[in-house]
């Protein structure tokens, strides 16, 4: 929506805002909704006992402004200053700033600094850094010829399950569509079964995943302990593509399903909400038959970054690190799931969405009055 009061508050912004807030869970393994396993404390899980009702998850909000399909978006080079102050308060303060920069020529403290192309002075292509963030997307799987137990796309298959893999008929797209002349994105909201899951940081700055910032590990300096709200300039995440390999109902999968369905409720095609990433490495695709035997019940892979699938590879969407204290604006709306009947896939998400909108703070922060407020609005969204 154009807002000429955009450029008040900040000039270097055009004046726009968006108004879809859409959300989803945080997948990191500090988050709340991992503890769902009962007594699970563990692996850096918390203990959730006291945990309200209201909010069972942890939710993260965010603002979408692209899809990307092609590596080929990226620039090899870029230049921007933050922070210069020529003047200031009263005319005598002086910043010369901080220079953002990828493949550039630059002239810091008297040195002359040259980065390869692509790259950041650390050495790493914004292409990469943004990788290292996560956005799970869930696909309609069930189709008009029935059941489809992987993507359309040779690449994203073999990408899981091995060079011999092919792909199944049916199959679900993981292309674009025209639709009256208009460009509809693979994961447009109307597309996925459940709302989006998102890792915002898979680095530990200890070494622990192979990154050690001050060489205190090996005496080699690997300094990529990327954070979302550090290093993600560009508000990305790289889309993961997460699927069933097996209907609700298979003898082998289906109590897996069920299982996980029993704590964190089904979508309308009979399949469970997947909100953890132990759900998804450990009890879906690392499940295992009684006799031990590798049997995943579910898959994940990315497109291909060459656009040769003809879908979403990249989701440019900046997360709100703090949601409370009027970052949901009033005239926001939120862009969720919903299931066939026209209800929100999660109600809890369209209940602390409107607290946050109308009281600035999380549904378990509110007093009494103001929840039957917030629930009254909610059941009028419905």
């Amino acid at each position: 929506m154009a807002d000429s009061n955009c450029s008040v508050f900040d000039p270097n912004r055009r004046n726009f805002r968006i108004l879809a807030t859409t959300g989803g869970n945080n997948d990191d393994n500090n988050s709340p909704f991992t503890c769902s396993v009962p007594g699970n404390t563990g692996n850096g899980f918390l203990d959730c006992a006291n945990q309200s009702r209201l909010e069972p998850e942890t939710f993260q909000f965010i603002s979408i402004l692209a899809f990307v399909d092609n590596q080929n978006a990226f620039s090899g080079s870029y230049l921007r200053n933050v922070g210069l102050i020529n003047g200031g308060l009263e005319g005598v303060q002086q910043n010369p700033g901080e220079n953002i920069s990828i493949g550039q020529t630059l002239e810091e403290a008297g040195q002359t600094i040259t980065e390869a192309p692509a790259q950041t002075l650390r050495g790493f292509a914004m292409q990469d850094i943004v990788s290292n963030f996560e956005a799970y997307a869930f696909l309609h799987q069930i189709t008009p010829q029935g059941f489809a137990s992987g993507p359309c796309s040779l690449d994203m298959m073999q990408g899981f399950f091995g060079p011999t893999a092919t792909v199944p008929s049916p199959c679900f797209p993981v292309n674009d569509t025209v639709v009256n002349g208009q460009l509809i994105s693979d994961v447009a909201t109307p597309n996925l079964r459940q709302n989006w899951r998102f890792a915002t940081n898979r680095n530990s700055i200890d070494g622990s995943d192979n990154n050690d910032p001050v060489g205190a590990l090996s005496g080699a300096v690997v300094n990529a302990p990327f954070g979302y709200f550090c290093d993600d300039l560009l508000g990305m995440w790289i889309i993961t593509y997460l699927w069933f390999t097996a209907p609700p109902n298979d003898t082998e999968c289906g109590p897996v399903y069920q299982a996980i369905g029993a704590k964190n409720g089904f979508s309308s095609d009979g399949f469970p909400i997947i909100l953890t990433p132990f759900e998804t490495n450990v009890e879906l695709e690392g499940h295992m038959t009684a006799s031990g035997q590798p049997h995943p019940c579910g898959a994940e892979a990315q497109e291909d970054v060459n656009g040769t699938d003809g879908g979403a590879v990249w989701l440019v969407c900046p997360g709100i690190p703090d949601p409370r204290a009027g970052a949901i604006a009033p005239d926001a709306f939120l862009d969720q799931v919903r299931n066939s009947n026209g209800s929100p896939e999660n109600p809890a998400l369209t209940v602390n969405f409107l607290s946050l909108q109308i009281f600035g703070v999380f549904a378990n922060q509110l007093a009494p009055s103001q929840l039957s407020k917030v629930m009254s609005a909610a059941n009028a969204a419905n």
